[in-house]
């Protein structure tokens, strides 16, 4: 083969090769919407914002309803039972609490709904009403998920009271959101007994 004909093919073949690369790579594209230049960038696939993931859906619980019905036999939530703790003392004389964990135990998204549903009436039931406010104290965690979105279903606002807080901290933020009807998830007796010193000192909200 004419040695011309390869000095020409091969850098051009190579050229393409890499443009090609540099083209499967660029994701993101540099939008201009003010302030410092290639701060916001928008996927390269779309030129304007994506509002909605399915037609007609518009509010979160309608869009985890249809990812629900889509989805329904996938697997959604994991859960690993605690087996065991145990102290372990490290090489430089610190120690630390060691978790023995099971395998994971799946719910599915069908399940998941079911039991959001459930929860959602059961708001109700015990009196929550429309566009009041209600606290999760919990660890995260599926159940933690599953009451956010059983009150997305009562347009429900939730306020997230984080399961690290101090007794001072826990008890400022029960008083400053002004709760009717706090609904406090506790899954660990450390949880209970952060909550159960502090009560007297809520406020009642009428």
């Amino acid at each position: 083969m004419n040695p011309y004909f390869l000095g020409f093919i091969l850098p051009f073949v190579a050229s393409l090769l890499l443009t090609k690369r540099k083209s499967e790579k660029k994701r993101g594209v540099p939008v201009n919407v003010g302030g410092e230049p290639g701060c916001a960038i928008r996927n390269h696939r779309f030129e304007r914002p994506v509002k909605t993931r399915w037609e007609g859906i518009s509010t979160l619980a309608e869009l985890f309803e249809q990812s629900c019905k889509q989805f329904a036999s996938t697997p959604l939530f994991g859960t690993r039972k605690l087996i065991a703790r145990e102290m372990v003392v490290a090489a430089d004389g610190r120690s630390f609490e060691k978790l023995h964990l099971g395998n994971y135990e799946w719910r599915s998204y069908a399940d998941a709904f079911k039991t959001v549903c459930n929860f959602a009436s059961g708001l109700l039931r015990i009196g929550h009403l429309k566009d009041e406010r209600v606290a999760i104290f919990a660890d995260t965690r599926a159940e933690w998920q599953i009451a956010l979105q059983a009150c997305f279903r009562q347009n429900i606002a939730v306020v997230t009271i984080y399961a690290s807080l101090g007794e001072g901290a826990l008890c400022h933020s029960l008083n400053e959101v002004g709760l009717l009807h706090p609904v406090l998830f506790m899954y660990s007796k450390s949880l209970l007994i952060s909550l159960s010193g502090p009560y007297d000192t809520i406020y009642q909200h009428n």
